[in-house]
């Protein structure tokens, strides 16, 4: 093989477990925020002030 084909070779087999060493580190940090005791909680209050809001924004004013 001539030494354009071996460094393409390389360089693709580099970059593409870059890309996978990436996804997997982000899907392990999504799953960490995800189990957090605290973040769950937080998202919570969350959607139950705003389906407040818009039952307020909704509802007809006399």
């Amino acid at each position: 093989m001539t030494y354009r084909i071996k460094s393409l070779i390389y360089f693709s087999c580099f970059a593409i477990s870059a890309f996978l060493y990436y996804g997997i580190e982000q899907e392990d940090e999504f799953q960490n925020q995800v189990s957090n005791k605290e973040f769950a909680e937080i998202e919570f209050t969350d959607d139950l002030e705003s389906e407040k809001l818009q039952d307020e924004i909704l509802e007809p004013q006399h």
